[in-house]
């Protein structure tokens, strides 16, 4: 397994008082898998990517990644971690506004050390942006921008990505080509796949679906 949950707890503090957001959460995903994460808002989603993407730690419960348990890493591993082991991608593209579409491809995988150019050739001429790499964030429209976010963490070839929301700021047809581009990717590098959705379209276009539902798993 490439990413494993075992009864995950996260609460907040709140002026109203103490929030469970997850309520003893558990999932496994194996490598080249594709698995949809859906539910309504204030489910735990996003808290449950932050967890597993070592952004946060859970109150009690197991994470593992690649077979590594995670919880018990301190801040410096949680970063070394997120820089060779997992991969986020978000609704917001975050590409680097002062690098060209090629330095922003191959940022993350230069930073993990893991830098592949014939690897990199694969992938933009897959996304469709070869033709873009000397253009800057500003100069592209919001499905090129996401394109590039997407090959710019596939680039490193994480055992593990994440994906919140990934095609949210996009219209329907863009939104399919670009999440069948990124499952035909993901799968061909072996690469697991946790995408956050709340359309049912899109969910049904991963291997498999769960739901979160006041904190649980419910499907």
């Amino acid at each position: 397994m490439i990413l494993w949950l075992s009864d995950v707890t996260k609460s907040y503090q709140t002026a109203e008082g103490e929030i469970a957001v997850l309520k003893g959460v558990g999932l496994e995903l194996a490598k080249g898998e594709s698995l949809a994460l859906t539910g309504e808002s204030g489910s735990g989603k996003s808290t449950l990517l932050h967890l597993a993407g070592g952004l946060d730690k859970p109150d009690s419960g197991s994470i593992q990644v690649n077979g590594r348990e995670i919880t018990k890493l301190d801040d410096a591993g949680r970063a070394g971690f997120r820089r060779t082991e997992v991969g986020v991608i978000f609704q917001q593209f975050n590409l680097i506004p002062s690098l060209d579409v090629g330095s922003n491809v191959s940022f993350h995988a230069r930073l993990a050390r893991r830098f592949d150019p014939e690897w990199e050739t694969e992938l933009v001429e897959t996304l469709g942006i070869s033709q873009l790499l000397r253009r800057y964030p500003e100069q592209l429209s919001g499905g090129q921008q996401q394109r590039v976010a997407i090959g710019r963490t596939l680039a490193a070839r994480p055992p593990l990505v994440l994906a919140d929301e990934p095609t949210g700021n996009l219209d329907e047809a863009t939104a399919n080509a670009v999440l069948d581009v990124m499952l035909r990717l993901t799968k061909s590098a072996g690469i697991a796949l946790l995408l956050v959705t709340h359309s049912n379209r899109l969910a049904n276009m991963l291997d498999r679906r769960i739901s979160l539902s006041g904190g649980k798993v419910v499907a």
